[in-house]
């Protein structure tokens, strides 16, 4: 690595004659804003022109040099590719502005010092900029802006800076403007084939505007490639992630759940990175890049299918109403469901059938105000518990019972089960149901259910019949509390939907008064019980809370199924139970344990080694291990390679797992099912 301050305009652009400064493809697009970064450098050139500073550092500047030929050399920027490209748009503004203000030789001595080479290859440019933006500063060197009619930042930085400049020129003239470019001052940064260019630009990019993961990872596929095979990478599959996710951070978000449908485990957005980096370079030995980011590109256009898209699809109202909850925390698993259905392991009918039971796993679980945080990391070992019992089985033919049973049978006690039909109708004769999550859709599903009648559902809005604030007519009907009132109002009885217009018109208003503007949605099924009754009193309330409840049960009914695992897999279900913690889990066949979600872990005591204790750091900063209620819990299935490593992690210590796990009839696993595979 050689580092030194030079004039980024006289030494580092004009004494890279016959070189070509290569911005690569993995690098985020140009960014910088005009009335921000762009309007400070103009400021600061100014600020050299009034005299107020002799000269001005403007950053760092890191490459590579890579040989291409005895003549021509590729420098390829690894960092400062903003403050370069702004550089060269300043050159060819005032390229231009000599040009047109007679100044030939002055504008010539540019074109050959500072912009262009000898060559008339693709090497004739000083600069290649990224992929990106190619098309808006190849109009600029070309000199045909006014042909240009896309969208560019590129374009309009250089519009903006050409403005800035006549200024400047007709205030100070062309050449004074020249020196002052001369005082801005980087540090040259150039790599050699020794130094990590990687764990450079990690650690240049630690500090300053943060990238995303997404960009850290487009520079990990990409670096240490030719330019060609970047440009490849780029066309072929980043570019159309970028189509599919415009925002780095979206495209962030879905490789982060990408990563959880292949490695079952959620990681954190900080841990995204690292762990992205693992599992590239363990696909890599045994697979092609290509296999792998084809792979990445189709769960992409599935997640786009899930969560994007709103258009009609042959999957039918159940995608619908997946797309309509919006909830991410299924992505691993139905992202693969749509994989198994694009290569044809499942049909039509299964896929539908498991969204299906996804979609009223959902529903359930939110109207009876059930934790999210509980089930935020069980889906990538509900697909891992799936995928295994399908290998297992041999073919698809029971995916749908064995999403049940996963789903439902076996987390019946745990925090991510899935209420059934009393547990509903417990919770919701009491709840504020104005307040849970998607009650508006659930009434429009209520609405909508077997209705041959077609309803404008975007023209109405939830109303009250008993209003939210009482007046005397309501307190002396309803004979409560304030807050009783307030709890009886927004229960799920009292709930309707109504014509927008008529909604602020029913306000406080009494039962009768509110009947008759109720009149104008009269064809609404949810309405016609309330406008055949003559009072509106709490008992009313309760009794239609019953009725809309039962309607809810049957559109998203309770499942079961009577398969079960395989008699021998079923006596591999082991638990631990010592210290005041229980944990449970299964014994896979190679000996590995894998521990179930709300699994304890004895946090009462330090482990006995730092190596356990910092395991433990690690897992809880990652949200493998959660703290709820005082108590410390595994948020997801977790593997260990074998039976003493999970106890050792759970119980704190040095630990013989084959005696502490225990199978269904309570006897030690070293008894039971010690080498029986």
């Amino acid at each position: 690595m050689e580092a030194s301050p030079m004039s980024l305009f006289e030494k580092f652009i004009k004494e890279a004659y016959g070189s070509q400064y290569v911005i690569p493809v993995y690098q985020r697009n140009y960014t910088w804003k005009k009335n921000k970064q762009v309007k400070q450098l103009l400021f600061d050139i100014e600020r050299i022109l009034k005299g107020e500073t002799k000269r001005h550092f403007i950053g760092t500047i890191v490459y590579v040099i890579t040989n291409t030929d005895f003549i021509v050399r590729e420098r390829v920027v690894v960092d400062g590719q903003q403050r370069l490209i702004t550089m060269f748009l300043i050159a060819y503004a005032l390229k231009n502005i000599t040009e047109e203000k007679g100044e030939t030789e002055l504008s010539q001595i540019l074109v050959t010092n500072y912009l262009e080479n000898a060559n008339q290859d693709k090497y004739k440019y000083r600069l290649q900029p990224a992929v990106s933006d190619d098309d808006a500063y190849s109009h600029i060197t070309e000199g045909t802006m006014d042909e240009y009619e896309g969208s560019s930042i590129v374009m309009d930085n250089y519009k903006y800076i050409y403005n800035r400049l006549i200024d400047l020129v007709n205030k100070y003239s062309s050449m004074r403007v020249i020196n002052a470019l001369r005082e801005l001052y980087i540090v040259r940064i150039e790599l050699d084939e020794t130094d990590d260019a990687q764990q450079i630009f990690e650690s240049i990019n630690s500090t300053g505007e943060k990238l995303t993961a997404a960009d850290l990872i487009r520079n990990y596929i990409m670096m240490n490639k030719t330019n060609d095979i970047q440009e490849t990478i780029y066309n072929k599959y980043w570019l159309k992630l970028e189509h599919i996710f415009p925002q780095s951070r979206k495209l962030a978000e879905f490789i982060r759940l990408y990563l959880a449908s292949k490695s079952y485990i959620l990681v954190t957005e900080r841990d995204l990175y690292e762990e992205f980096k693992n599992y590239w370079n363990e696909r890599l030995s045994s697979s092609d890049f290509n296999a792998i980011l084809t792979e990445m590109l189709n769960y992409a256009k599935y997640f786009q299918r899930l969560y994007i898209k709103n258009t009609i699809d042959e999957l039918g109202d159940v995608l619908k109403d997946y797309r309509k909850l919006q909830s991410l925390m299924p992505a691993p698993f139905t992202m693969c469901l749509l994989d198994y259905y694009q290569k044809n392991c499942i049909s039509k009918e299964q896929t539908i059938a498991v969204l299906k039971i996804i979609n009223t796993y959902l529903v359930r679980r939110y109207i009876n105000g059930q934790d999210t945080s509980a089930i935020s990391r069980f889906f990538p070992g509900f697909l891992k518990n799936v995928q295994n019992q399908l290998a297992k089985d041999g073919h698809y033919d029971k995916i749908v019972d064995i999403c049940i049973y996963y789903l439902i049978n076996i987390n019946k006690g745990k925090a991510s089960f899935m209420p059934d039909d009393k547990q509903l109708r417990d919770y919701l004769l009491t709840a504020n149901a104005y307040s849970l999550a998607n009650i508006r859709w659930i009434l429009d599903k209520i609405e909508t259910h077997n209705n041959p009648v077609s309803v404008d559902l975007e023209m109405l809005n939830i109303e009250h019949i008993m209003p939210q604030t009482p007046n005397v007519y309501w307190k002396e009907v309803s004979g409560l509390d304030d807050d009783e009132y307030i709890d009886i109002a927004n229960r799920l009885g009292n709930l309707t939907l109504a014509a927008i217009t008529d909604n602020s018109k029913m306000g406080n208003k009494d039962f009768e008064a509110k009947k008759e503007i109720l009149k104008s949605t009269k064809h609404l099924r949810l309405n016609e019980d309330i406008l055949n009754k003559k009072n509106w009193r709490p008992t009313d309330i309760n009794k239609r809370t019953q009725k809309i409840t039962n309607e809810i049960i049957t559109i998203f009914p309770y499942v079961k199924t009577t398969y079960t695992l395989g008699i021998n897999e079923q006596k591999r279900d082991i638990f631990l139970k010592a210290k005041g913690i229980i944990a449970r889990g299964h014994l896979n066949k190679n000996n590995s344990i894998t521990v179930y979600a709300d699994s304890q872990v004895r946090f009462d005591k330090k482990p006995s080694n730092e190596a356990l204790r910092e395991k433990r750091d690690e897992y809880l900063e990652q949200e493998i291990l959660i703290n709820k209620d005082g108590k410390y819990l595994f948020s997801q299935d977790f593997t260990f390679k074998t039976p003493s490593a999970a106890a050792d992690f759970i119980l704190g210590g040095s630990n013989n797992g084959w005696l502490y796990w225990k199978d269904s009839n309570g006897i030690s696993i070293n008894e039971s099912l010690r080498n029986k595979n």
